[in-house]
C-alpha cells in the first residue's frame, strides 16, 4: 500500500505526522514498546476462500456466506478458530455436516463434528451478515457527513481488517486461492480479484463471480462495488482494465496512462513474466492511497485527473508502485509485518527504477533525493528504529517512513553493491524460488548469497536489523607544497548498540585543470584521513558524487569549488545541493550565480530547489532575482518561485503574485499564490481570495488554497468560515485545509481544540488521521479524551495515530526531568 503522496496537493509534507514538533521519548514507546510480537499459530492450512456475498447499501450491510476450505497441520484437530470481529453468525457447516460454534472475543470457534486427521482437507462454511463494518470494509454514500455524491463499496483489508468482514486467519503468511460471487443493485459493477467467470442478471440486481485461481494472501482478497465505467486496454495477451464512476472515463485514461509501460517494464527487467491473469485499477472515493489487491489494484480518485491539471500533476509514481506489488508483496509476500519492507521497501524503490526508465535519471535522483528527506525527518521527528523489528503495538506503525523510503534506499544502495547485472540475476532469482510464498529478510540475504557467492549479511546488519543512517563532515584542504590534497572525514552521529559507525564504500572525485582522479575509499571508523598526492591544485573535490548513499553529509571546501559545482555539476542533484551552500553567504554576487544557475538548469526539480534556496536570502538583490524568475515557463519552478517569493514578507510581493492567483496555466502555480497572498497578509486581496473559493479544480486545489489564504489574513468571521469549510458538504481537500487552518488557531482562541474534536470521528478516515495528527501537534490535555476513545477505534490505522498524539500531549504537559 501507499500512503505517503501527497492526495490533496494542499502543500502539506510529505514525511507521515509532521507538523507533530519534537520528538518525545514516550512517543516511541507508545509505538514501538518492547515486546516482540510474532506471527500467530496456525492449526490449519487455509486452501480457499469463497465468498458468495450480497451488497444491502441501505443497510450498509453484506451478508452471504464464507467457505474456506481447510487442511489440518496435526491430527486430532477438533476446533478450528478463525478470525472474526462483530460478524453475525448464523450457521455453521463442516463438510455439509452442522457444527457448533461461539463468537466472541474477536474469534470465531468452530467446534467439528469430528476430529481431522494430520493432512485431512474439510469445507467449513459459515453463514454470516457484516452490519457497517467498523473497518475493513467502507461504504461511500451521500449524507449529512459525507461530501461525496457517488455510492460505493470498498474494502482495505491490510493490515489485519479481512476480519471484520469475512472469518479468516487473518495474517500475511496465510495463502490460498479465491473467489468472490457478488449480488449487487442493477446498474453497479463489482470488482474482484482474478478472473470473471459471470456475470448477469437475476431478480432484479447484477451477479458479479470473480475466481482466482493462484494463491494470495488474505489481505490482498478485495471488492469493489460502484456505477462504474469501464476502459480495457491491453498488455501483450494480457487485459488491462480501469474502472470509473461514469463520465470520468478520460480523467482515468490520464490518470493510468503509464500502466501498460510500467508492467512491460518490470516483466522485462525482472525476468518474470507479470504472472496473473488480468490486471485492473478501481478508483474509488474516500480511500486513503492505493492498495495493491492482487490483479485488481484499488486507487485514490486522485487518480482521476482532469485536462488542466495534466500540465504538472501525475500520479505515475503511485500507479508503479502498486504495480510493483503485483510482484513484492502479492507474489512474494512477507511472512509477518515486522519484515514488511520487502513488500513496501522493493514498491517504492520500483517507483525509482521505472521513474529513471520513463522520465531520465535526474527525475529518479529526485524522487530519492525526497525519500531521503522524508526519512530523515522520520528519524529526527518522530522515532528511530531498525527496518526489521518485532516490537510494534499495532502492525500499522511499520507502515512508515523506514519501510517505504529508507527501505527504498537500502534497496538502492545494495543494486549499486551488486551492480547493474547481479542485482537483475538476484531479483529473478528471489521472485522465482519464492513464487506465492512467503518470506523473511533472511531469504533475501541467502537469494544473494546463493546467485552471487557474496555474504551481505554484515550490509543487512547495519542498514536493516541496527538504526539510524550516517551523519559525515568532511574537511578538504591543500598542501600547495607537497602537491597533495587532505580530506578529513567524521562520523559524527551518536554511535550506540542501536546506531552502528557505519563501514561505507565511498567515492571522492577530484577534479583538476584537464584531469579527474576517482578514489574508491572504505570509511568504517570514527575519523578517517585521506591525502592524495595530485598534479596541480584542484577545482573541485566532491563525495560520494553519484549519491549512491544515505546520509547527510557537510563538506567544507572553498567558495570557488561551490560555484563551480554550482555550474558545471554532472548531476541536478550535486548543481542543487552548492545552490543550498552558496545561498548560505548570503551576499549579492551569491543571489547572481544562483539566479544564472537557476536560468541554464534543464531539470525543473533542481530549478526549483535553487529558487526555495534562493528564498532564504532576505536582501533586495534576492528579491529582485526571484521577480524576474516568476516568468519561468516551467510550472513547477514558477511553483517554486512564488513559495519563495512569499518568504520575503515585502509588502509589493502581493501585487507580483496576485495575477497568478487569477489565473495560471497551472492550477498548482494558481494555488500557491493564493497561499502567498495569505501568508503576505495581503488584505486588500481578500476579495480575490473569497471570489476563488468559488472555483472548481481538480481536488478542489484552488479552492482550498484560497481558504488557506484567507485563514492567514486573520479576519474578524475566519473562525466561524472555517468550522463551516471543514465540514460536509464541503470536499476532502477544502475540509483538509480548513481544518489544518483552523488548528493555527488554537492559540488564540480557546474554542478550536474542542471543534477539531468533533471531527475526530469523522466518515472519512483521511479526516479522522489528519484531526488526530492536528490534535497531537497542539498539545492540548483537552484532546486527550477523544484521543484515548481513538485508541480503542477497531481501525488500526487510526489506533496508532491516536497513540502517538496521545504520548505527545502528554510528553508536552509532564514535568521534564533534568
Amino acid at each position: 500500500m501507499d500512503h505517503g503522496h501527497d492526495f490533496d496537493f494542499t502543500g502539506c509534507s510529505r514525511a507521515w505526522n509532521a507538523g507533530l514538533g519534537a520528538i518525545g521519548p514516550n512517543v516511541k514507546a507508545a509505538l514501538l514498546g518492547r515486546t516482540p510480537r510474532y506471527a500467530p499459530d496456525r492449526a490449519f492450512d487455509t486452501l480457499h476462500v469463497a465468498l458468495d456475498l450480497s451488497v444491502d447499501f441501505a443497510r450498509r450491510t453484506l451478508s452471504g456466506s464464507c467457505r474456506s476450505r481447510v487442511r489440518a497441520f496435526q491430527g486430532g484437530l477438533r476446533e478450528l478458530v478463525f478470525d472474526a470481529v462483530d460478524l453475525k453468525v448464523s450457521r455453521v457447516t463442516v463438510d455439509g455436516a452442522r457444527a457448533s460454534f461461539t463468537a466472541k472475543n474477536g474469534k470465531l470457534t468452530i467446534r467439528a463434528p469430528k476430529r481431522l486427521d494430520a493432512g485431512q482437507e474439510a469445507d467449513v462454511a459459515v453463514d454470516y451478515k457484516a452490519v457497517d463494518p467498523k473497518t475493513g470494509l467502507h461504504f461511500v454514500q451521500p449524507g449529512p457527513r459525507t461530501s461525496e455524491k457517488v455510492v460505493q463499496l470498498w474494502s482495505q483489508s491490510q493490515p489485519e481488517d479481512a476480519r471484520y468482514w469475512y472469518p479468516c486467519h487473518d495474517s500475511p503468511h496465510e495463502k490460498c486461492t479465491s473467489e468472490v460471487r457478488l449480488s449487487v443493485p442493477r446498474g453497479f459493477v463489482a470488482v474482484s480479484n482474478g478472473a470473471l467467470v459471470e456475470s448477469a442478471e437475476k431478480g432484479g440486481r447484477a451477479i458479479f463471480h470473480w475466481r482466482m485461481s493462484q494463491p494470495h494472501s488474505i489481505y490482498l482478497i478485495s471488492i469493489a462495488v460502484g456505477r462504474f465505467a469501464e476502459i480495457v486496454d491491453h498488455w501483450e495477451d494480457l487485459p488491462v482494465t480501469y474502472y470509473c464512476e461514469r463520465g470520468r472515463e478520460e480523467d482515468a485514461r490520464r490518470g493510468f496512462r503509464k500502466t501498460v509501460a510500467v508492467i512491460d517494464f518490470f516483466s522485462k527487467k525482472t525476468g518474470v513474466r507479470y504472472a496473473y491473469e488480468k490486471y485492473a485499477q478501481v478508483a474509488v472515493a474516500e480511500y486513503p492511497g492505493g492498495m495493491e489487491h492482487t490483479t485488481c489494484t484499488t486507487q485514490t480518485d486522485a487518480c482521476l485527473i482532469d485536462k488542466r491539471a495534466a500540465l504538472d500533476v501525475d500520479l505515475d509514481l503511485l500507479v508503479a508502485h502498486e504495480l510493483a506489488h503485483q510482484w513484492f508483496g502479492d507474489l512474494v509476500t512477507c511472512r509477518d509485518w515486522s519484515h514488511a519492507w520487502l513488500n513496501e521497501g522493493f514498491a517504492t524503490y520500483f517507483e525509482v527504477l521505472f521513474q529513471e526508465h520513463d522520465k531520465g535519471r535526474d527525475e529518479a535522483e529526485h524522487e530519492l533525493y525526497m525519500n531521503a528527506r522524508s526519512y530523515f525527518d522520520e528519524d529526527q521527528r518522530r522515532y528511530r528504529r531498525p527496518i526489521v523489528t518485532d516490537t510494534f503495538k499495532y502492525p500499522w506503525t511499520v507502515f512508515d517512513r523506514h519501510t517505504y523510503e529508507k527501505g527504498c534506499w537500502v534497496l538502492r544502495m545494495l543494486h549499486r553493491e551488486l551492480g547493474d547485472e547481479l542485482w537483475w540475476k538476484v531479483i529473478g532469482a528471489y521472485l522465482r524460488k519464492y513464487r506465492d510464498q512467503s518470506v523473511e529478510t533472511n531469504d533475501l540475504i541467502e537469494t544473494i548469497a546463493e546467485v552471487t557467492g557474496r555474504n551481505l549479511k554484515p550490509f543487512f546488519d547495519q542498514w536493516v536489523f541496527k538504526s539510524g543512517y550516517p551523519h559525515l563532515r568532511a574537511h578538504y584542504s591543500w598542501d600547495d607544497k607537497a602537491k597533495r590534497a587532505e580530506l578529513w572525514v567524521l562520523q559524527t552521529q551518536d554511535a550506540s548498540d542501536e546506531v552502528p559507525v557505519f563501514k561505507l564504500p565511498l567515492k571522492i572525485r577530484i577534479t583538476g585543470r584537464g584531469w579527474t582522479r576517482e578514489f574508491d575509499e572504505s570509511v568504517s571508523d570514527k575519523d578517517h584521513r585521506f591525502s592524495y598526492k595530485l598534479p596541480s591544485e584542484p577545482l573541485d573535490v566532491e563525495l560520494d558524487p553519484e549519491h549512491r548513499l544515505l546520509k547527510r553529509l557537510a563538506l567544507r571546501k572553498p567558495h570557488r569549488m561551490w560555484r563551480r559545482q554550482l555550474e558545471r555539476g554532472k548531476s541536478a542533484w550535486s548543481r542543487h545541493t552548492a545552490a543550498s551552500y552558496v545561498a548560505s553567504w548570503g551576499d549579492d554576487e551569491s543571489v547572481a550565480l544562483i539566479e544564472r544557475a537557476i536560468r541554464k538548469e534543464p531539470f525543473w526539480g533542481a530549478a526549483a530547489e535553487m529558487a526555495r534556496a534562493l528564498g532564504g536570502i532576505r536582501s533586495d538583490a534576492a528579491f529582485a532575482a526571484l521577480r524576474r524568475l516568476l516568468a519561468s515557463k516551467h510550472p513547477k519552478v514558477r511553483r517554486a518561485v512564488v513559495e519563495s517569493l512569499a518568504q520575503q514578507r515585502r509588502p509589493e510581493t502581493a501585487d507580483l503574485v496576485a495575477p497568478l492567483a487569477r489565473r495560471d496555466p497551472s492550477i498548482l502555480v494558481e494555488a500557491e499564490a493564493n497561499r502567498a497572498l495569505g501568508a503576505l497578509r495581503s488584505v486588500r486581496h481578500s476579495g480575490l481570495l473569497r471570489a476563488n473559493l468559488g472555483k472548481k479544480s481538480y481536488r478542489d486545489v484552488i479552492a482550498s488554497a484560497a481558504l488557506s489564504g484567507l485563514s492567514a489574513l486573520r479576519g474578524r468571521g475566519t473562525i466561524e468560515l472555517l468550522r463551516k469549510q471543514s465540514r460536509p458538504p464541503f470536499s476532502y481537500g477544502r475540509r483538509a485545509a480548513a481544518l489544518r487552518s483552523l488548528s493555527d488557531y488554537a492559540a488564540v482562541d480557546d474554542g478550536v481544540v474542542p471543534l477539531l474534536c468533533e471531527s475526530a470521528d469523522d466518515q472519512d478516515e483521511r479526516i479522522n488521521l489528519l484531526v488526530i495528527s492536528l490534535l497531537g501537534g497542539l498539545e492540548d490535555e483537552r484532546a486527550l479524551p477523544v484521543l484515548d476513545r481513538a485508541k480503542k477505534d477497531a481501525n488500526s490505522r487510526v489506533r496508532v495515530y491516536a497513540e502517538e498524539a496521545a504520548a505527545r500531549i502528554r510528553y508536552g504537559i509532564e514535568p521534564r526531568k533534568k
